[in-house]
């Protein structure tokens, strides 16, 4: 007796080996953190959205009030791959007081890759960062969405230097929340 496989069913069948070969783990930025003196909350909160600003976010959401910001998505790379996605980051900001009568700086990022081709086909999660060593090593961050997401990476943290500086903080005291996360083809 012999078996005959539908050119569709043997299609699908290396289409799903290919994409399990492609899965990473790989580590997500999910937020970052820094305690400030109480007397730094305002000029936080002012240098966030002017560090926002300056690098050419729009604000969705603004309350001086409850010291929250958040941005809207700001298109920052293509990947030429098929189909072609644009990549998008949105910063939320939150200056908070903590229970110890300080207060804490929160930075959340969040990735929208987007079809160019059907807009309504898009996906969004935590920014993946890439260690120094992954930057050199993996093929993954020299083309497509991994490159992508390392220009990400350097946008982001770009946005936490500029407000270091303006608080005259070092770059070392925003905590970062990391999580290992399985992604596929990057």
């Amino acid at each position: 007796m012999s078996f005959k496989i539908a050119p569709q069913v043997f299609s699908i069948g290396i289409a799903l080996l290919l994409l399990s070969a492609c899965t990473a783990t790989r580590t997500s930025l999910i937020e970052v953190k820094a305690i400030i003196e109480p007397s730094s909350s305002e000029k936080a909160y002012n240098g966030i959205v002017l560090a926002l600003l300056d690098k050419g976010f729009d604000l969705n959401m603004n309350d001086r009030d409850l010291r929250v910001t958040t941005t809207e998505y700001k298109k920052y790379a293509s990947a030429g791959v098929w189909p072609p996605f644009d990549f998008y980051l949105q910063v939320k900001a939150v200056v908070r007081d903590t229970q110890d009568g300080k207060y804490q700086i929160a930075l959340t990022p969040k990735i929208k890759e987007q079809n160019r081709l059907n807009s309504s086909a898009f996906t969004e999660h935590a920014l993946i960062i890439y260690s120094d060593k992954e930057q050199k090593e993996d093929y993954a961050t020299h083309s497509g969405g991994g490159k992508a997401m390392l220009e990400g990476q350097l946008l982001f943290l770009g946005i936490v230097q500029a407000i270091a500086d303006v608080l005259g903080l070092p770059a070392e005291q925003f905590k970062q929340n990391l999580q290992q996360t399985e992604v596929i083809g990057m």
